[in-house]
């Protein structure tokens, strides 16, 4: 008989839509986790990367750290992927409630003409 802590996936997926992936990353940020999140939105990828409960690292095409975290935050709709790969990059130094609220506040004003 297999012990189920060696049957048991490393990591958790889902869907996401305009709400939902702010949602699941305050989930591990309270639950002090770790993972690598990997987001897909059309031919749109990315990854934000927590560690211990602090968002470290992001990463979408060029943009590196708080600003390809609030790029991959305005996507309305995709799918996520979270693994517990280690990644040493550390290009973000905000903490997580406050990169969650700025997103949001870049999301509601609109960007001048």
């Amino acid at each position: 008989m297999q012990d189920d802590a060696h049957v048991k996936s490393p990591g958790f997926s889902g869907t996401v839509t305009n709400t939902s992936l702010p949602d699941v990353i305050q989930l591990v940020c309270i639950g002090r986790n770790s993972c690598r999140m990997h987001v897909r939105s059309g031919a749109r990828s990315g990854f934000i990367v927590v560690k211990e409960g602090e968002i470290t690292h992001a990463e979408t095409g060029a943009l590196k750290g708080e600003e390809a975290f609030y790029e991959i935050i305005s996507w309305e709709l995709g799918v996520f992927e979270c693994d517990n790969v280690p990644v040493e990059t550390e290009t973000i130094h905000e903490s997580w409630d406050f990169l969650l609220m700025e997103s949001m506040r870049r999301i509601e004003t609109p960007a001048p003409p």
